[in-house]
């Protein structure tokens, strides 16, 4: 009788098990972003090959990141409109056009549209390839799924890295033509295999309360909109990774090389922590999960007050923040994909998307206020908080939705535990 009594556990999730689309998709994307080298050397590019100033570097990149904040957005209305393959297609002939003709262009004005255009385009498929993996995947397999993608892309990151460091002290022009070469080979597996040829879902229901369509219902769904709100929290927490890491850790007298090495424990945390945290993660509701993310990614830039002038503090704050950001994007997708009616998938997630251009924007200008107002330590603090707040308003949300009565579009609000 004792041993009736006992709890009963969760079975584990069967095998994920795919059509063959998903699997195409996910190895074009992960070649693509395999050959995301330029964005990170572009302005050593500008400065050490094309001999501009650092302001005329900045200028570069500012038009870079105001090319980035609206590309996903429109792409994610072309995915709507025009379908998911067509955006593929023409977005991916389109960035590797400009990164064929970078090397050509001399003048700062010419440099600074170039950068523009790339800014506008590089992450322009990422709308697409998330709603093709809504359009292809069953629902109760999509929180893996887009964990997976995740995970491949990161591994395609971590060979752009690789390669970005291996070129670029001797043959930084060639960055170009390894970019253009993995959009290419990217634009021909779509060709090739077909991906995105099925018939446009179409929403089986309309929302009762609304009579809006396209965009203009998009910006009346609160929740979706305080879901974006609540990423650029934590994006602008999670940017410092970028914009004030390497200023902190160069006051600390440690050396670029040191940097190099974080990156790589964040490369190598992602890649291993994933598919640890997978079991774990598809027994919990999606955005509590997310929540979790923020508040550790939180704790772990707050680690870096205590690491000072130590490349293993930097270290072991790397890891935790680095499984804040596991927990955060594996689930953040479910929650978008559950948000967005069927018809709406590419302009859902392209606003999403843009949140990330927006942070590029944001963040340097906190994170450099923050230093000049009271130094490292005050950047780390106010990152802990963006993360917290993060955290909190994720779990706000999530009571929200537990107690908005449903309505008839079965996706719009099942935000419990993935069943697969």
């Amino acid at each position: 009788m004792a041993r009736d009594n006992r709890p009963t556990l969760k079975p584990r999730p069967a095998p994920l098990r795919m059509p063959a689309a998903y699997w195409t998709l996910v190895a074009g994307f992960t070649i693509c972003r395999s050959g995301c080298v330029v964005v990170p050397f572009l302005s050593l590019y500008l400065v050490r090959q094309q001999h501009f100033s650092a302001s005329d570097a900045a200028q570069v990149s500012a038009a870079f990141g105001a090319g980035w904040a609206i590309g996903p957005a429109i792409a994610g209305w072309l995915a709507d409109r025009i379908g998911r393959r067509r955006t593929l297609l023409v977005t991916l002939s389109a960035v590797t056009t400009v990164y064929l003709l970078l090397p050509a262009l001399h003048t700062l004005p010419a440099l600074t549209a170039a950068a523009f255009a790339v800014g506008l385009l590089f992450d322009a498929p990422r709308p697409a390839v998330l709603a093709l993996v809504a359009d292809v995947v069953p629902e109760d397999a999509r929180g893996r799924a887009y964990a997976r993608l995740y995970w491949a892309s990161n591994i395609g990151a971590g060979v752009a890295g690789s390669v970005g460091t291996a070129i670029a002290d001797r043959h930084m022009t060639a960055l170009f033509y390894v970019a253009a070469s993995s959009n290419l080979a990217f634009a021909v597996t779509v060709l090739i295999r077909r991906i995105g040829t099925g018939p446009r879902p179409t929403a089986p229901h309309k929302r009762p309360d609304s009579q809006a369509t396209g965009y203009q219902a998009l910006l009346r769904d609160r929740r979706f909109l305080a879901l974006t709100g609540l990423t650029l929290l934590y994006l602008c927490s999670y940017q410092q990774v970028l914009f004030g890491l390497p200023v902190a850790m160069d006051h600390d007298g440690l050396k670029p090389s040191a940097y190099g090495i974080i990156s790589l424990i964040n490369a190598i945390g992602v890649v291993a922590f994933q598919p640890l945290l997978q079991p774990w993660i598809d027994r919990r509701t999606p955005l509590v999960v997310c929540a979790t993310g923020a508040i550790t990614l939180g704790l772990g830039m707050g680690g870096n007050l205590g690491a000072r002038q130590s490349l293993i503090g930097y270290g072991l704050a790397a890891a935790i923040w680095t499984l804040g950001e596991v927990l955060f994007f594996s689930s953040i997708m479910t929650v978008v994909e559950r948000l967005a009616p069927a018809d709406a998938r590419g302009r859902y997630t392209g606003i999403w998307a843009s949140t990330m251009g927006i942070s590029a924007l944001i963040a340097p200008l906190i994170s450099s206020a923050a230093l000049d107002a009271g130094g490292p330590e005050l950047m780390w603090a106010t990152s802990l908080a963006l993360g917290a707040l993060a955290a909190a308003g994720l779990l706000a949300l999530k009571r929200r939705m537990d107690i908005t009565p449903t309505v008839p579009d079965a996706v719009d609000l099942d935000l419990a535990p993935g069943r697969t």
